[in-house]
């Protein structure tokens, strides 16, 4: 992969996960995960240059409907991540070389995990109350914050025309865990983490809901103000909090830079005692004068960085190790250990991902085990203490049949894999939660629980049987749990989703690494699905998007046909793809090179994907045009070899008709 398709993809990834950790509040992947793309992402970067929509350069995401939006009278930015001591260092030596103070005093605090938030007194009153959102706008939550009762309505003391406090909104541990008990004693879905529960509380648009969770916060910054307020520090920010009885965190040091880092580590040795969940500690610079003069980055101040933990780590003991099997037959090894909790969260089941793994870490029944939450998501276990072992341990016998259906087990590099497909009851609610799931057909209605007792009852032996689910709908609405409203809206979301289009039917037929953008390739090259279904490998590797093993992979899903697609054609019609109105670069290869002013490659790109057009890296004899900037190297002579066309930015709007 060339380092523009790799920033490419890592951007478009990033800017997925910011989406479901500041929008959705249901993060995928770990912090530290997050921070090792993200990190990639500014080494390539720097290679290559960063494009103005990299997510290098912008702050969380947009703000979701349902909540007024408002803007915040100064940005609410990110931190730059440092992750030892060398980092740190980095980061005092380029503040010295700007200011070259003598005598350098830092503020450390704990860096809180939840939702941030700014609160607006204007007067003396508290006006409002506005989450992060994406930096510079926001969603107005003032009612539901008005019920954490720390938060004062009034100032008191040295009151400023108008000033935005930032803080941060979480739950106390204690708090979590009752909240959860109490949704899972009610049937509910209990939340993954405190941050998740307090993102989904905080932005609830039930008043009385957020009322029974006691939210609460810390303040810890000085947004935008008046020219009325005199605050020439850090530290006098804090004690304008305290006139005021609002609410800050009591564990902040003042010092130096060898001070800071004693200050560092005092919080992260107090983490694992506290009743609240931190990943780091926050060190910035506490004279305002300094911080003014030191400035910004496009998303960062200068002057604070976020000194960023290790992953929470505590041992258990392994109970069992059980096998799953997940939609494509893959049979995943799992620990079932001693419930911990760790940030916050209860832990008790711990992938083991393959054989291999389950190998490397040599676990037996009976071991202690390390267990991790990588970056507070999740679980995993780093290493068995092999010191305490007392002959107690067992073996873990790995399973020569499938655990759901019993069917015989093959052995497929680290995997096993079991090859019954539908008529394995694990596979088969593997396929059919795809199937109906948002990104796929987005068939409302179908949750886990409804799942589950389709599959169980038999309703449900193939993926196509959803469609002919009326014939028990009787029976559905006399089971417990499931009203006749709720079944009628599935019902009419059902024969809704009955006439796909073609990207969307291949995506939700779930072929092993044949996401959305695959299958929208796929729809665009093939038009109909048939052709699709018929395509030689050959044919397949005409696509500039399909490599060997993807290829592999549709041409073997086919073959097995696990999810009965004949049965599907039965009560579906595929709409064919057809090229939109302004498709007219319908199957036109495109290079582009160069640096533009008005747009990015990666703008470019879209536009062309967009307008039906093909995006490729490399100049060949089947490249049809070649879109080129300054500073264009040796694919613009290739082109000039080759006889390409070739169209210049000058042109560029004519020729995307824009």
């Amino acid at each position: 992969m060339s380092v523009k398709d790799e920033i490419k993809k890592l951007k478009k990834e990033i800017e997925r996960h910011n989406f479901l950790y500041h929008a959705e509040n249901n993060p995928e992947i770990s912090d530290a995960e997050y921070d090792a793309l993200y990190q990639r992402l500014k080494a390539l970067e720097a290679e290559e240059g960063a494009s103005n929509d990299s997510p290098s350069k912008t702050v969380g995401s947009k703000p979701s409907k349902g909540f007024e939006k408002h803007t915040h009278l100064k940005p609410m930015l990110s931190l730059a991540n440092v992750f030892n001591q060398d980092d740190f260092n980095k980061f005092e030596e380029r503040i010295q070389k700007r200011i070259n103070v003598e005598k350098l005093v830092y503020a450390v605090e704990p860096k809180f995990d939840g939702i941030g938030i700014s609160l607006t007194f204007e007067e003396g009153s508290l006006t409002k109350a506005v989450t992060r959102g994406d930096g510079e706008v926001g969603e107005v939550v003032t009612e539901n914050i008005k019920t954490i009762s720390k938060i004062p309505q009034t100032l008191s003391i040295d009151i400023p025309k108008i000033i935005e406090l930032r803080g941060e909104v979480f739950f106390n541990l204690d708090d979590f865990n009752l909240i959860n008990k109490n949704i899972e004693n009610s049937g509910g879905k209990a939340f993954i983490n405190p941050r998740n529960a307090a993102a989904g509380t905080l932005r609830n648009l039930d008043i009385e809901i957020v009322k029974q969770r006691p939210l609460n916060i810390f303040l810890y910054a000085l947004g935008g103000h008046s020219d009325d307020l005199e605050i020439n520090s850090h530290q006098e920010f804090l004690e304008f909090l305290e006139k005021n009885s609002l609410p800050r965190n009591d564990l902040i040091t003042f010092g130096d830079a060898a001070e800071a880092t004693k200050a560092v580590k005092k919080i992260l040795d107090s983490r694992d005692s506290l009743n609240y969940e931190i990943d780091g500690a926050v060190v910035k610079v506490n004279e305002s004068k300094l911080q003014e003069k030191l400035g910004f980055v496009s998303k960062a101040p200068r002057w604070a960085v976020a000194w960023k933990f290790p992953a929470s780590e505590k041992y258990s003991k392994v109970n069992d190790v059980l096998f799953s099997v997940g939609r494509t037959g893959i049979v995943t090894p799992y620990a079932t250990i001693e419930p911990v909790l760790i940030s916050g969260a209860n832990i008790s089941n711990v992938t083991l991902h393959n054989m291999d793994e389950l190998k490397r870490l040599d676990i037996k029944v009976n071991d202690t085990v390390l267990v991790k939450r990588a970056g507070d998501v999740i679980p995993q276990i780093t290493k068995v203490n092999l010191d305490i072992r007392d002959g107690s341990e067992r073996l873990v016998k790995i399973p020569e049949h499938c655990p759901s259906c019993g069917n015989t087990l093959k052995a497929e590099g680290p995997f096993l894999r079991c090859d019954a497909g539908m008529q394995c009851p694990d596979q088969l609610f593997g396929y059919f939660e795809h199937f109906v799931s948002r990104k796929a057909m987005n068939i409302d209605g179908l949750g886990y629980k409804i799942n589950t007792h389709l599959i169980k009852l038999g309703y449900v032996k193939q993926v196509a049987d959803l469609f002919k689910l009326k014939r028990y709908e009787s029976e559905l609405k006399s089971l417990e749990g499931f009203g006749k409203k709720s079944i009628d809206n599935l019902f009419v979301s059902i024969d809704n989703s009955r006439r796909p289009k073609l990207e969307t039917f291949i995506n939700s037929l779930g072929i092993p690494e044949v996401g959305e953008t695959t299958a929208s390739s796929l729809a665009r090259h093939f038009k109909e699905f048939n052709y699709l279904r018929s395509a030689s490998f050959e044919d397949l590797m005409q696509l500039d998007s399909i490599g060997g093993v993807v290829a592999k992979n549709i041409i073997k899903f086919f073959e097995n046909d696990p999810v009965g697609v004949d049965a599907l054609l039965n009560e579906i019609e595929i709409e064919s793809f057809v090229a939109s109105a302004d498709s007219h670069l319908d199957g036109i290869r495109i290079v582009i090179t160069g640096s533009f002013e008005n747009y990015s490659r990666d703008e470019l790109k879209d536009i062309i994907k967009s307008k039906g057009g093909v995006p490729s890296s490399s100049i060949s004899s089947n490249t049809d045009f070649l879109i080129y900037g300054e500073k264009a190297g040796s694919k613009y002579k290739k082109a000039l070899d080759l006889g390409i066309e070739l169209i210049t930015e000058t042109k560029l709007n004519e020729f995307l008709k824009i």
